[in-house]
């Protein structure tokens, strides 16, 4: 499967999810916790191979792509931070 392809699929897998904690309601605790846990889970993987083969490969095949590929790793860095204030 495509690199790109597969990224892709990640953010629709975590959409997906934050619908179900959305619909799970108030009283859903459990649930909530569950989709949490598959959410942290799914975006940690994400932004590693983001980080560690997707960027690098972006800047090496366009160095003009660095100020981008930066400005995503920050917004990572802050994903990550929030993903651990949620554990």
């Amino acid at each position: 499967m495509d690199g790109i392809v597969l990224l892709k699929e990640d953010h629709k897998t975590v959409e997906k999810l934050f619908k179900q904690f959305e619909k799970a309601g108030d009283g859903a605790q459990a649930e909530k916790r569950k989709i949490a846990d598959q959410v942290i889970e799914e975006l940690t993987t994400h932004t590693w191979i983001e980080e560690k083969i997707f960027y690098p490969a972006a800047r090496e095949a366009d160095p003009d792509t660095k100020d981008d590929v930066l400005e995503s790793v920050e917004e990572h860095h802050v994903v990550l931070w929030m993903l651990s204030e949620l554990k």
